[in-house]
């Protein structure tokens, strides 16, 4: 992506230091001399499918605030420029949502959308359709980012897909909403979404069990109502979004395919969302100690001869190191999540997605 700024512009903070995050780096070189100068800048409740609930202790367990990992905006930075003068913004209802999968990549996917001159997120999970629904619509929208003319206002909340309530709700705030929605491996996705809470309760020092305890019954049989796992059973809570919404107007990213190759992605996602093409292979590079891609955004100044650079990459604490598994219990689950997958497929007309047992 290049974004294009007609004055010339100086950041004037220049560094914010965190142990945690990986904070996007400026980098400006000048278009003829090629010298280049770097400086850093910085749970819900789930609802049961049938009437037979069962506790589990997950359903105690908040969502993570991965706003952490949301990087600062171009408007944010302390940008001093000649005859510079901004434009007029709004804060509207979200033009597009992300409203799932848990664990299954939305906050790389927002922040890497959101490179895009055209695009504008919150960085929070506003958790409005789900959890603050009594708060009105007058409290979401100032929720939002501000806007310019043209500009797409976006929000994610991955906990949207799996809450059934949410469907209608959306629908009858704002049905012209497009929906955009990242799917892993099911799977993994749900051995990732265990993940969370195990590291959460290690951190605070305390104890958590295997995952083969919530997994499966004293009988060996496979616990369906271990949420994890329900929440990886697309097709049941797809179905509650097609009473509403068709599939039309909404796009399904490939989580897999988009940990290999972003850009791919990204450019289905600019199309749907039937924006200019901005974003390419050139605005993502692969982070050999992460493991997995970054975003490099492109800031070029049309009336000088500086371009500026930001990397943005996510923290550690993305691609946390799984539990490990049995094989043959590996196998059991993949068996009994295949016939699930199928209904999936056959229910969004996809025969390009592809989950490979291990």
């Amino acid at each position: 992506m290049k974004l294009v700024i007609k004055n010339l512009c100086f950041f004037s903070k220049f560094l914010i230091i965190s142990t945690v995050l990986l904070l996007p780096v400026y980098g400006c070189k000048s278009k003829s001399e090629g010298d280049t100068h770097s400086f850093h800048q910085n749970n819900i409740d789930d609802e049961n499918f049938d009437d037979d609930s069962n506790e589990d202790i997950d359903n105690l367990e908040e969502d993570d605030d991965d706003s952490i990992e949301a990087f600062p905006d171009i408007e944010e930075q302390d940008i001093l420029c000649q005859g510079y003068e901004p434009k007029p913004t709004v804060q509207v209802l979200p033009q597009a949502v992300i409203f799932g999968t848990r664990k299954g990549g939305t906050r790389a996917l927002l922040e890497f959308l959101n490179m895009h001159s055209l695009i504008r997120r919150s960085k929070t999970e506003i958790h409005f359709y789900d959890k603050h629904f009594n708060k009105g619509i007058d409290w979401y929208i100032s929720q939002m980012p501000f806007i310019t003319e043209g500009q797409i206002g976006m929000e994610k909340t991955p906990g949207y897909f799996h809450t059934p309530s949410v469907p209608k709700r959306m629908f009858e705030t704002k049905n012209d909403t497009k929906l955009l929605m990242i799917i892993r491996d099911p799977v993994k996705r749900m051995i990732s979404d265990y993940n969370q809470f195990y590291y959460n309760n290690m951190k605070e020092g305390d104890t958590y069990p295997p995952i083969e305890t919530f997994l499966f019954r004293k009988d060996g049989t496979i616990n369906e109502h271990y949420p994890p796992l329900k929440r990886s059973i697309y097709h049941k809570h797809m179905a509650k979004w097609l009473e509403y919404f068709p599939l039309s107007q909404m796009y399904i990213v490939d989580g897999d395919k988009f940990i290999k190759e972003p850009w791919t992605e990204i450019e289905q996602v600019e199309r749907f969302l039937e924006l200019p093409m901005e974003l390419g292979r050139d605005n993502f590079y692969f982070n050999q100690t992460k493991g997995f891609y970054c975003g490099k955004e492109i800031i070029e100044n049309v009336n000088s001869k500086w371009t500026c650079t930001r990397n943005k990459c996510l923290s550690k604490s993305k691609g946390r190191k799984p539990p490990s598994v049995a094989a043959d219990l590996l196998q059991q689950l993949y068996d009994f999540m295949e016939p699930h997958n199928q209904l999936f497929f056959n229910m969004i007309n996809r025969s390009d997605i592809v989950w490979n047992r291990p």
